[in-house]
């Protein structure tokens, strides 16, 4: 009876586990925020301070002002999109680190599910009297065990797996 939720619980821990620490990944990052290289936020306040200075200074001419205007508007646009850029790759990194997190913990409860699955594989998880009859499956059940109306471990955890990732994924969406 001990593997019946054994089973049961490391197959519901391998459904539930992984989206979990995604979200709590994702909801951490969020609290923290986006965090901006001070350097890239000094250039870019020396930018638009230089792009003032220019808006507000007396030119000899309206060509000259006009080429300064451009060349200080170029230096801000330049700081803002080296800015976006490190963002981008700072998502980009952690969109990596959540799908890793993800596929990490995936890999590892399964690997725990078949290793236990793999131990027990001649156990069986249940055993029905003769009252109940599992008449057109009954050797597909107990197929490593050979135990009349039993159901086997690998049987017992396939059927846990495909049932909590379809509750599952009902629940989510």
């Amino acid at each position: 009876m001990e593997l019946f939720v054994l089973i049961a619980l490391m197959c519901l821990i391998n459904t539930i586990l992984p989206d979990f620490i995604r979200n709590y990944i994702k909801i951490s990052r969020f609290w923290k925020g986006v965090r901006v290289n001070p350097k890239f936020q000094a250039d870019l306040d020396a930018a638009r301070e230089e792009l003032n200075q220019v808006h507000n200074a007396q030119h000899s001419g309206e060509y000259a002002k006009k080429i300064k205007i451009m060349r200080a508007e170029r230096k801000v646009a330049e700081a803002e999109s080296i800015i976006l850029m490190a963002k981008q790759m700072q998502m980009l990194k952690h969109s990596t680190i959540d799908t890793v997190a993800y596929y990490v913990t995936k890999v590892l409860f399964s690997l725990i599910v078949i290793i236990v699955c793999a131990r027990h594989r001649y156990s069986p998880v249940m055993i029905f009297d003769d009252s109940f009859s599992l008449a057109p499956l009954g050797g597909l059940l107990s197929f490593p065990t050979g135990i009349y109306n039993a159901i086997s471990v690998p049987t017992w955890a396939f059927s846990c797996n495909f049932t909590f990732r379809l509750l599952y994924g009902l629940v989510k969406n």
